[in-house]
């Protein structure tokens, strides 16, 4: 409809992968990870772990988990669910803010990604191979004093330190 928007970058997350604290994994590739969740692998014998065989656990179909999933699958198809992966280990997947601040993550462990662990500075400086950034958005025709204002608040250190204390990660 001819309305040009402003994106201004304000944050990141992270799309991490967790294991169970005990499991002796602590990082696998995005091949390896698109092999759990395709069948390739069905022990973690197979990746460096124990010889327990992989719980590939998934999300509800439209979750916003889901969908990244299925993102980074990159077209790979998912396997069917095992008879074998309910006396497994499992792997899951989710937003590390999910992850970290909404529930209690007791017991369960991040771990890296194409050798790369998801803690802040890693986010924050894009080295992490599964991040988004997400902005703060408004019209450009828009002539409204408080735009300017509120960027300069949410971009300040005042800012960043709110949206990391959110449990995201600031872009500064």
């Amino acid at each position: 409809r001819g309305v040009e928007l402003e994106y201004v970058p304000i944050g990141r997350e992270a799309f991490v992968f967790f294991v169970n604290a005990k499991n002796p994994v602590d990082g696998l590739s995005s091949d390896q990870i698109r092999g759990i969740y395709s069948g390739k692998y069905e022990k973690w014998s197979e990746l460096g772990g124990a010889d327990r065989y992989i719980d590939p656990l998934t999300r509800l179909e439209g979750s916003g988990s889901q969908t990244a999933m299925e993102a980074f699958m990159n077209g790979t198809p998912f396997a069917g669910k095992k008879p074998t992966a309910l006396t497994g280990a499992a792997i899951g997947y989710s937003f590390r803010y999910y992850l970290t601040s909404m529930t209690g993550c007791d017991g369960v462990k991040m771990i890296a990604l194409d050798g790369v662990y998801p803690d802040r500075e890693n986010i924050r400086s894009g080295q992490y191979p599964a991040v988004t950034t997400f902005y703060a958005i408004y019209r450009k025709d828009n002539g409204n004093e408080n735009i300017n204002a509120l960027l300069d608040f949410i971009l300040s250190d005042s800012g960043s330190y709110l949206i990391d204390e959110c449990g995201y990660v600031s872009i500064h």
